[in-house]
């Protein structure tokens, strides 16, 4: 049964995850409408040629900036997660407004969550762990129950899925030291 901790964590944990997605397309939005605008404005200035360069791959890289920028459309994804962090903050703001919620309220929660999930593209493992772990340090839970991010993972995570990996708890992991047993140095 879900109890609201799982609830409010869950929630948060999948605002935090779409807030970093908006913010990477945003970003890539950006980068490419300045491409775009800096390529064609020098593709077109006589920049290019004044510098020495043949023309053509100014004109060449604008038309594959822009054609890349329209084909992944890096603003409506942005959108599409920036929607989608205001539903789970609202849901997590509704959460948090019930002092003793009751069975009845958290099964409504927990319903409205998977409406919510089932609008969601497919996720981005890695960057769904790292987004887990930070929602624990924004609860305090205990530093065991973060996931074991691998770095290649957290290098990649923004680009591959890495469906099938299985991340584990630090706690889980061999040589794990709770913080209180750690001997100050």
């Amino acid at each position: 049964m879900m109890t609201v901790e799982l609830v409010r964590f869950n929630a948060l944990r999948n605002a935090l995850y779409h807030t970093g997605r908006r913010m990477t397309y945003e970003r890539w939005n950006r980068i490419f409408n300045f491409a775009v605008v800096v390529l064609g404005t020098a593709a077109s200035g006589g920049i290019i040629t004044y510098v020495g360069f043949n023309p053509i791959w100014p004109a060449a890289a604008v038309a594959v900036v822009g054609a890349a920028q329209l084909v992944f459309d890096f603003g409506r994804s942005a959108r599409d997660h920036q929607s989608l962090q205001k539903e789970y903050y609202n849901l997590l703001a509704d959460v948090e407004a019930v002092v003793i919620p009751n069975d009845e309220q958290i099964a409504t929660w927990n319903s409205r969550m998977t409406r919510i999930a089932g609008d969601e593209p497919p996720t981005l493992r890695a960057l769904d762990a790292k987004a887990y772990n930070d929602a624990l340090d924004a609860l305090e839970f205990d530093r065991g129950e973060r996931l074991k991010v691998p770095f290649f993972h957290w290098l990649l995570g923004g680009i591959f899925a890495f469906n099938g990996h299985t991340y584990n708890k630090l706690s889980a992991l061999p040589g794990y030291k709770r913080p209180a047993e750690i001997a100050p140095s």
